[in-house]
């Protein structure tokens, strides 16, 4: 899980007018309801294999350090998990100012999955209705506690959408297991690496995270696979 990227290029700041993800129409940009502090943020998920490079200037600054500790080989899997998972990006008005991707358990890429496995003191916190959340990178100019919680907020909402989620986790350092407690998080376990280096791992309920992050869950749409035809 990361929060630190620098500025991306000027040209990224608009959306590319391809195919979006999860069953959002083409070159939709969902808005949900944001906590007061930030009302001009929007978020939209992305198609990776047409919009990777609209967050690569972000995510080619995210610290990873922690994440190849645990999983050397974590770096080839990354196009993997970008189609496995849900990669949005947020905008404030027209400027891009950050991006985060969640995955969800079952595939055996998360690292919860990979390097805990077994470890956890909550099994329902790590299972099927559970969620990765990472590689949350805001633009410097841009990072205070408020964007940080509304763009967590805002990315949930439209996560929960399309999903039935009900935990999200992840696999992160001291310092942004820290950080994550301000959104709802709660420490799990942790674990120091043969190098010493220390990993913590952490879970929210989501009812929790709308409780601390002040947003209604929204009601979960079908998707067209997911209806029954008379």
């Amino acid at each position: 899980m990361q929060t630190i990227a620098r500025t991306p290029h000027a040209r990224a700041h608009r959306a590319f007018h391809g195919r979006s993800a999860a069953g959002l129409r083409e070159g939709h940009r969902a808005r949900a309801a944001a906590p007061p502090t930030e009302p001009r943020l929007s978020v939209r998920v992305l198609d990776m294999d047409r919009e990777g490079p609209l967050i690569m200037g972000l995510r080619e600054h995210a610290p990873i350090d922690a994440e190849h500790d645990l999983d050397p080989g974590a770096q080839a899997l990354e196009r993997q998990k970008d189609r496995l998972g849900m990669v949005m990006a947020i905008w404030r008005d027209e400027t891009l100012i950050a991006t985060i991707r969640f995955i969800p358990c079952g595939h055996g890429v998360t690292l919860a999955e990979k390097a805990w496995a077994g470890e956890t003191r909550s099994k329902a916190a790590f299972g099927a209705s559970s969620w990765e959340v990472g590689r949350l990178i805001v633009a410097p100019e841009h990072r205070s506690m408020a964007t940080l919680q509304a763009c967590v907020a805002l990315s949930v909402q439209e996560l929960l959408k399309t999903n039935d989620v009900q935990y999200l986790h992840a696999s992160c350092s001291p310092l942004l297991a820290r950080l994550y407690r301000c959104f709802g998080f709660v420490t799990d376990k942790v674990f120091q690496s043969g190098s010493g280096m220390q990993h913590v791992l952490i879970h929210a309920l989501v009812a929790d995270m709308a409780r601390v992050l002040g947003f209604a869950p929204a009601q979960r749409v079908r998707r067209r696979s997911e209806m029954v035809t008379a």
